[in-house]
């Protein structure tokens, strides 16, 4: 199954554009990021949530950025992914959404 990052600005353009004049340095983008394989996007909201590839309320992508294959059957990624929902809740998230991401690679 084929494994995908999907990289969000989560300031859509306005990072880039006023950060400068807001922060007094120039930042890129608000990241934000999400694995999709399985026709599922994971990533990390209030929790570990599941969506349609870009259907989330993150708009499209900036980037979709392809990590390979993974040849783990579904069943066991998804039971991987539960074990995470007891450590990425909304009340306790150790670094947001690059860190499960990095949990899941």
């Amino acid at each position: 199954m084929d494994v995908q990052l999907y990289v969000y600005d989560l300031s859509k353009g306005l990072a880039r554009q006023m950060s400068r004049a807001w922060l007094g340095t120039h930042i890129d983008a608000v990241y934000h990021t999400a694995l999709v394989f399985g026709g599922i996007e994971y990533f990390f909201g209030a929790g570990v949530q599941t969506s349609y590839p870009a259907s989330t309320h993150h708009g499209q992508p900036m980037e979709i950025i392809p990590m390979g294959r993974t040849e783990l059957e579904i069943e066991v990624v998804l039971e991987y992914l539960e074990s995470l929902k007891e450590i990425y809740t909304a009340e306790a998230s150790p670094k947001g959404s690059q860190s499960i991401i990095q949990d899941l690679i």
